[in-house]
């Protein structure tokens, strides 16, 4: 009989198959993906609606006058925006109020909602938006936001936003202060347990002292 193989001699690899993967060293200080914080996208800036929206696609704003929340803002400053007196202005007026009281008076408008204003970058994400309106013989420009300021506390949709927000607020700070309470008890009571064990240690070493002696 022939020896199998016809007299070959194998060779046997040793050691792992193929080209040794690259290890990260670097792996173990990343963040898992499941723990990264994914931020929203940023809303859409040329987002707006049409009053009437009937009008949606054959009205043309080109010719609107331009009415920020800050316009008649009582919070804000001039600097800040505010165009007519503090004693005539609401407190924290927005795009949607604005939309409202321009219904009542029948004008047409588009609401911007996610538009910023240049003169206070803190509504792009605090009270956002802006209303184009057009011009009308009945009103000036000021004449228009001093009508809007004082129609606005009167809608019922505000007032209920506002009950609701007062509400929630207050739902907020009884829950800080019940963690503030929490807190103040967790202090306490380390407090208690150091000072038992510091009693305790005291006593330890004073029986130690005696023993000594």
């Amino acid at each position: 009989m022939g020896k199998k193989g016809g007299g070959r001699v194998r060779v046997k690899q040793v050691g792992p198959k193929g080209p040794k993967a690259m290890v990260n060293p670097m792996a173990d200080l990343m963040t898992p993906p499941e723990d990264m914080i994914n931020l929203p996208p940023p809303p859409d800036r040329s987002f707006q609606l049409f009053w009437p929206i009937s009008q949606t696609f054959s009205m043309d704003p080109a010719g609107f006058q331009c009415i920020y929340p800050s316009y008649l803002d009582s919070t804000k400053t001039t600097s800040k925006g505010r165009r007519i007196g503090a004693e005539k202005a609401v407190p924290n007026p927005t795009v949607s109020d604005i939309s409202q009281v321009l219904q009542t008076l029948n004008i047409r408008h588009v609401l911007q909602p996610n538009k910023g204003y240049s003169r206070d970058i803190e509504t792009l994400w605090d009270n956002p938006g802006r209303v184009l309106f057009e011009p009308t013989d009945s009103y000036s420009k000021r004449q228009l936001l001093l009508e809007i300021a004082s129609k606005i506390e009167a809608l019922p949709a505000r007032i209920q936003r506002l009950e609701q927000e007062k509400i929630q607020a207050e739902i907020e700070r009884k829950k800080e202060e019940e963690a503030a309470l929490r807190e103040k008890q967790a202090q306490k009571q380390q407090k208690q347990l150091q000072a038992q064990q510091s009693t305790k240690s005291g006593k330890s070493n004073k029986k130690k002292s005696k023993k000594k002696r």
